[in-house]
């Protein structure tokens, strides 16, 4: 918190930034008082964009888990709270319920590095176990999401993690941001990715040949929703197949 408050000491952008009298009041705030981190908040949600504010913050802890700054089993939790955090203020998380709450549940009875000396070696091997299964799959979604943030004009969707034409839906409505009222249909599927969300440049749907045998019927709309999609569309976006990334 001292850095924190040296910065801001510092930083003269802000005084150009955030109202005279808000700019007083961050001078004169005692850092140290309890109500640090509800004052800090109103300011930001005062003078910012809370949803870039959010999203930067996504953007930091996935860099952090991705350097192993983060311990595997702390960063599923990290990730959960976050999660929660982003779906009470801003509605639509920037993360993805399955990286967010997904790992989280099965690595909850994991212990965090600063509780190994709670258990004797070969219980903490044992109880430590689910991370050896999940730790390289959690590390390489937090890759994609964190890239997807960077990049938001490029887009995977693993077509192979889907488990039912609901999960579909599902999956697309929170990876594209459909809006709220989507009818979970490919009417909806249609209206909104032609007309009412912002579509990346290329959208990438992977393990084509996974999908297309689980889900024959649907998986023939798809191909024309697809086809029907990239032949009218005028802004050079288009979505591509494929059976890996």
């Amino acid at each position: 918190m001292e850095l924190f408050e040296s910065w801001i000491y510092k930083n003269k952008v802000l005084e150009n930034i955030i109202q005279e009298d808000d700019y007083n009041d961050l001078l004169a705030f005692n850092f140290k008082s309890r109500e640090t981190k509800n004052f800090i908040k109103s300011i930001v949600k005062k003078h910012f964009d809370w949803k870039e504010y959010e999203k930067w913050r996504t953007i930091e802890l996935l860099k952090k888990i991705k350097s192993g700054k983060i311990e595997i089993v702390l960063a599923t939790r990290k990730l959960r709270e976050l999660y929660l955090e982003q779906e009470e203020k801003i509605k639509r998380p920037f993360l993805t319920i399955g990286l967010a709450i997904g790992y989280e549940s099965v690595l909850d009875n994991c212990p965090i590095e600063t509780e190994y000396n709670q258990w004797n070696s070969d219980a903490l091997k044992k109880q430590l176990e689910p991370v050896e299964w999940y730790q390289n799959r959690i590390l390489e979604d937090v890759e994609q999401e964190l890239n997807e943030l960077l990049n938001p004009e490029i887009k995977i969707i693993d077509l192979g993690k889907i488990v039912s034409i609901k999960d579909f839906h599902d999956t697309f409505s929170e990876r594209l941001y459909f809006p709220e009222f989507y009818g979970n249909n490919w009417d909806a599927f249609w209206d909104s990715i032609i007309g009412i969300v912002e579509m990346p440049k290329k959208l990438t749907l992977t393990n084509w040949g996974k999908f297309e045998k689980t889900f024959k019927k649907d998986s023939k709309i798809l191909k024309e929703i697809i086809k029907d999609y990239n032949n009218q569309n005028t802004e050079n976006k288009k979505i591509t197949v494929g059976n890996t990334v």
